[in-house]
């Protein structure tokens, strides 16, 4: 197979929200349920996750009422941090998804956060990918594939003729689920059972992603 489309996770590879989303679920679940939630609990435990099952993770006796009620105060939370604290952009992953599309790879962002798609389209950046595979229309979340198969169905591309970049363990898990060749994004913590880890995504351009093919 050859390389035909490339998916990007959002949170922790094109931008950093990751932050944001820690302190609103620790502001949330402290006021609440006197909880600690250290930002490690947060990449460990339902980073990746739609809001409803981050919720059902943490608090697996909660009712579907009070799951609602949690989510909706952790976004009300997010949006009020979002607007003090602004986004942190990784340039250089925007950079190869530019490089990316001058040589006729497509590319689509795959993300189970309602918040993903608004900020892509306020930075600017959203315009560079050919679809959104609209995560919170999946039928099951990762470590499930929908998602990315979704992607590649709307992509109309084989599974197997895509590269995701995923900085979730979850999400490398829904990758390699899906066939299609998953790199991690290691930042700030390690990744198992993957094609290729890289620790900045100044260290990959479009050939070593061929080169995986």
């Amino acid at each position: 197979m050859e390389l035909k489309a490339v998916i990007f996770d959002v949170d922790g590879v094109i931008i950093d929200t990751a932050p944001l989303h820690h302190k609103s679920w620790e502001t949330v679940l402290k006021r609440d349920y006197n909880m600690k939630f250290t930002f490690a609990d947060f990449k460990n435990k339902i980073d990746g996750m739609p809001r409803a099952k981050g919720v059902k993770a943490l608090l697996p006796m909660a009712d579907d009422k009070e799951v609602e009620r949690i989510c909706a105060e952790k976004q009300k939370f997010f949006e009020i941090y979002l607007k003090k604290n602004g986004v942190k952009i990784f340039k250089s992953t925007v950079n190869l998804i530019i490089q990316l599309k001058k040589e006729g790879i497509k590319v689509a962002m795959a993300s189970s956060s309602k918040n993903a798609r608004p900020i892509l389209e306020k930075e600017g950046i959203f315009k560079y990918f050919d679809i959104d595979a609209e995560g919170a229309l999946a039928i099951k979340g990762k470590p499930h594939p929908d998602i990315f198969l979704r992607a590649a169905k709307k992509l109309k591309v084989k599974p197997a003729e895509c590269a995701v970049f995923e900085d979730a363990q979850i999400g490398i898990d829904a990758a390699n689920a899906a066939g299609m060749i998953s790199i991690g994004v290691t930042r700030e913590h390690e990744l198992k059972k993957t094609c290729l880890n890289v620790k900045n995504m100044k260290q990959i351009n479009v050939n070593k992603i061929k080169e995986l093919f």
